[in-house]
């Protein structure tokens, strides 16, 4: 059975976020990778599983490691709303 995928917008400083801080999966770090330069909101699909892992790494970095970035405190909020409701679009966030 394939794992359940997720869709989910992420916008040029999110994504940076995610590879500065390596958050992602080899799958998701490759898509990330593959439009780190574009400029405009990007989707990469993550295995519903790897979204939760990466929503408990997030946290953990803020919480555990005293991550005081913005756009990872703000990514992880988004992050846990994508994974609890499936929506990855960026409409109820921006």
């Amino acid at each position: 059975m394939e794992p359940r995928k997720i869709a989910v917008e992420l916008l040029p400083h999110e994504r940076a976020a995610l590879l500065k801080g390596n958050f992602t999966i080899d799958d998701a770090c490759e898509q990330l990778k593959a439009c780190a330069s574009s400029p405009h909101v990007e989707t990469i699909t993550f295995a519903a599983t790897d979204l939760y892992l990466l929503a408990g790494d997030l946290t953990h970095a803020i919480v555990k490691r005293s991550c005081r970035d913005a756009d990872v405190i703000d990514l992880s909020e988004r992050i846990d709303y994508v994974y609890e409701t499936g929506d990855g679009s960026l409409d109820p966030w921006y």
